[in-house]
């Protein structure tokens, strides 16, 4: 008799866990960066060998491998973040949110953001 609470109340942690996990990162828009002026500081979170050499003046290339190092020479609080994949773009949101920062959107080198979704990949 007194495990069917201890299930219900187990399987509700899980469920509040999920829903806490998942809500940070649906209000941040996917912007294409191309055709908008991103007003905020540039996170670049690519490998330095995937980078074009060409980068707009206020972007700063970290690395989501050296993103716990080196977060704190990030001189703004409001940042936009590229990223190649999903999985570099949640762990990186995650991490700044996390920290303090407020992202304001990102973008993907892979997906042109023509749907202006916020996509996510658990």
């Amino acid at each position: 008799m007194l495990v069917y609470p201890l299930v219900g109340i187990f399987l509700l942690a899980i469920v509040m866990i999920l829903i806490k996990r998942n809500s940070s990162l649906k209000s941040v828009p996917c912007i294409d960066v191309h055709q908008n002026q991103v007003h905020s500081q540039v996170i670049d979170f690519r490998d330095y060998n995937n980078i074009p050499n060409q980068l707009p003046s206020n972007t700063i290339v970290i690395p989501i491998a050296y993103l716990k190092r080196y977060y704190h020479e990030i001189p703004s609080k409001d940042v936009h973040v590229v990223a190649s994949t999903k999985l570099e773009k949640n762990i990186g949101i995650r991490f700044l949110q996390k920290n303090g920062f407020h992202v304001t959107s990102y973008s993907l080198t892979e997906c042109t953001c023509t749907t202006k979704t916020s996509d996510l990949v658990i």
